[in-house]
């Protein structure tokens, strides 16, 4: 299902939140989508969002970061067109060639990594999935495994393993 709507940019303290319709919230919750793929449009200006689905004080919303707000050109009380949909894939965030290519070539990493609470895996998808330079992804998710093999799980706090 896909859910399309008009918001304005808010603030939820030092992020832009970009809230949800009531009536869009309410089949979310009766739907029990909690991860979405959203793509937020803003004139020209177009970018996909792999969210969650906030609640908050009684209103759902999406964070909207200040990295995304630069790249839509938005500032708090902007209007942005947003089409969205139930984030169905196996982590719910969006796996990097590179990273899968190191969990494929490392068994024990892979098994480590599939032992991690998925907030967690998410962490480390994102972590590579941001980086723009494919060999600095591959980087990243070899630095991330060896972490991993050596106790160190949460990517919060990885250590810089390679020079």
């Amino acid at each position: 299902m896909i859910f399309e709507f008009e918001t304005q940019l808010s603030t939820d303290g030092w992020m832009g939140a970009l809230p949800i319709p009531e009536d869009i919230a309410d089949q979310l919750t009766v739907s029990k989508i909690k991860r979405v793929v959203a793509t937020v449009t803003s004139g020209k200006n177009e970018i996909t969002l792999y969210a969650g689905v906030i609640k908050k004080k009684g209103m759902f919303y999406l964070m909207c970061s200040k990295a995304n707000k630069k790249l839509l050109n938005i500032d708090q009380g902007d209007e942005v067109h947003v089409s969205m949909h139930e984030d169905t894939s196996k982590y719910q965030a969006p796996m990097t060639e590179e990273l899968e290519a190191v969990l494929l070539s490392d068994h024990e990493a892979y098994e480590l990594f599939e032992k991690l609470l998925p907030g967690k895996q998410r962490n480390i998808i994102f972590m590579v999935y941001g980086v723009k330079d494919s060999q600095k992804r591959v980087d990243i998710a070899l630095n991330a495994m060896e972490n991993l093999k050596i106790g160190n799980n949460n990517p919060m706090k990885f250590e810089k393993l390679y020079p």
